[in-house]
């Protein structure tokens, strides 16, 4: 069973992950606590990620652009990432052969081995 499928299986609410980018980031944060969780804030970056329900997504990307000191509010993209286990053995199956031809062929090179 995958991450995605267990997560699937579990009673938890839906959320959506969004990006703001502010334009005073060091006291606007908190009046942004009332949309959602964040979970990062940067300060020299002037951003911030937090968590809201799914359900809510179009109704808090409005209400956040409506406000004058957030420049920008995207979707992350992280949500869309997939978790299963079968792609993640493949890509390392993948990598291991890739190491392993570019050893046979430094080694071929150098005369280590016939």
């Amino acid at each position: 069973m995958t991450i995605n499928q267990e997560l699937a299986d579990l009673d938890l609410p839906k959320r959506t992950s969004l990006i703001v980018y502010l334009r005073n980031a060091n006291s606007d944060q908190f009046k942004l606590r009332r949309f959602g969780d964040i979970v990062y804030f940067s300060k020299k970056m002037h951003y911030l990620i937090m968590y809201v329900d799914q359900e809510k997504v179009e109704e808090t990307l409005q209400q956040l652009e409506r406000l004058t000191f957030v420049k920008k509010v995207e979707v992350s993209e992280a949500d869309q990432i997939d978790l299963d286990n079968q792609q993640i053995e493949d890509q390392i199956t993948d990598l291991a052969k890739e190491a392993e031809e570019i050893l046979n062929d430094d080694s071929k090179k150098k005369g280590w081995m016939k």
